[in-house]
């Protein structure tokens, strides 16, 4: 079940992958004498003279190199290369990861780039596509919203509610230009590019749904423009994949998804079914002896049980242990003092990883009265706020 939520981390740029490109890793410059040429990219980089400028592809097994250059004594610079299609691309200067610039490339195009070493990364200056003058406006805003987003955050680890403010707002800033974009050109190679601000890579919680009719509109574009090559069919598949993820969140903030039943046993070995408990808002709690911060939360969950029980709340405790001894030891060391603590023994190798969903603990799952499921991954008082909601 949360493999879908967690498409909150889902949708990095390697996605963007040219298939042809996936066991091409070991291939050297010499092999591209053998393919039509059929793009180009050209200009100048000032400050760069000598060193090596390149087209690369990601892939699942790292970056492939498709083509490269070195730069002149005068700056200037020819790249020649053969891709399969339209995909995401990476041009780089020498080995700093920070002097790359993402772009899309289609068979055809003839880039051209007038820089410094010292601009690269957000003043390029492209011409020669139909999207160049968008990747400039686009670099030169991403590159402001770094900068300001290093003034704010600088070293500290911890964000300020007031900080995490400022961070939105910057983030809008970026939404609004990629959103206006896909609008007013929903077939634009370089919308790849564009479509990545408005994923929910920080969860749904606070993605803007509105989102979602940008790139199911970009989606649409891009099946009709391009067809069936690999860039519209991830493109396809991650829209299904973010909009099947926001229709489970959906469903689980209403109440409306039916919690998975099961049966398992209490450590004096009787059967208890999570549907046993309907009637009550039950809060499954994943966790194991073995599991430190599973028993740093437990204080918690006691006080919350001794707040709510009589209002209509109960826990049922999953343990993923597979060492009964240490189980009960647990439950007894914590003070865990409801009824319903049940396990299989199986460690991570219990089914429950699989019908839940989940590959850490400590994890809970909200459960209301009518059997739904109603949150899910809360601790603290995000947790306690959810129950209090919903009783």
């Amino acid at each position: 079940m949360k493999q879908l939520l967690l498409l909150l981390l889902i949708l990095p740029f390697l996605t963007f992958l040219n298939a042809c490109n996936e066991d091409e890793s070991d291939e050297d410059d010499s092999n591209q004498a053998t393919l039509d040429i059929n793009f180009h990219v050209s200009g100048k980089v000032a400050m760069a003279a000598g060193s090596i400028i390149a087209i690369n592809a990601p892939s699942k097994n790292g970056n492939v190199l498709v083509a490269s250059s070195t730069i002149k004594e005068d700056g200037t610079f020819a790249i020649d290369g053969n891709i399969p299609g339209l995909g995401y691309y990476i041009m780089s200067i020498g080995n700093d990861e920070k002097n790359t610039v993402p772009l899309t490339l289609n068979v055809n195009d003839n880039l051209k780039i007038n820089t410094s070493l010292e601009n690269f990364t957000f003043g390029i200056n492209a011409t020669g596509t139909t999207w160049a003058a968008t990747m400039n406006d686009y670099l030169s805003l991403r590159y402001e919203f770094e900068k300001k987003i290093l003034a704010i955050t600088g070293e500290e680890k911890t964000l300020s509610e007031e900080d995490n403010a400022k961070l939105k707002d910057l983030r809008q800033a970026l939404e609004d230009f990629s959103r206006n974009k896909i609008k007013n050109n929903p077939e634009s190679p370089y919308n790849i590019i564009l479509s990545m601000e408005l994923f929910p890579t920080n969860g749904f919680e606070s993605w803007d749904v509105a989102n979602l009719s940008y790139l199911e509109l970009m989606n649409k574009a891009f099946q009709n423009k391009y067809g069936d090559v690999p860039a519209s069919q991830t493109i396809a598949s991650q829209f299904e994949k973010i909009n099947a993820g926001y229709q489970q969140y959906s469903a689980i903030e209403n109440g409306t998804m039916n919690a998975p039943d099961f049966t398992l046993s209490t450590p004096e070995g009787n059967p208890i079914a999570l549907s046993s408990l309907k009637g009550k808002v039950v809060l499954i709690d994943f966790w194991a002896s073995w599991c430190g911060p599973c028993r740093n939360e437990n204080p918690n969950l006691v006080k919350l049980y001794k707040k709510y029980k009589d209002k209509g709340f109960t826990i049922l405790s999953v343990s993923l242990d597979d060492d009964e001894a240490a189980w009960i030891n647990a439950i007894k060391a914590d003070g865990l003092i409801w009824p319903t603590h049940v396990s299989d023994l199986k460690g991570w190798e219990s089914p429950m990883t699989g019908v839940y969903g989940f590959n850490s603990i400590p994890y809970t799952v909200i459960v209301n009265k009518e059997g739904k499921i109603n949150g899910v991954g809360l601790r603290g008082e995000l947790l306690e706020k959810k129950i209090k909601s919903i009783l």
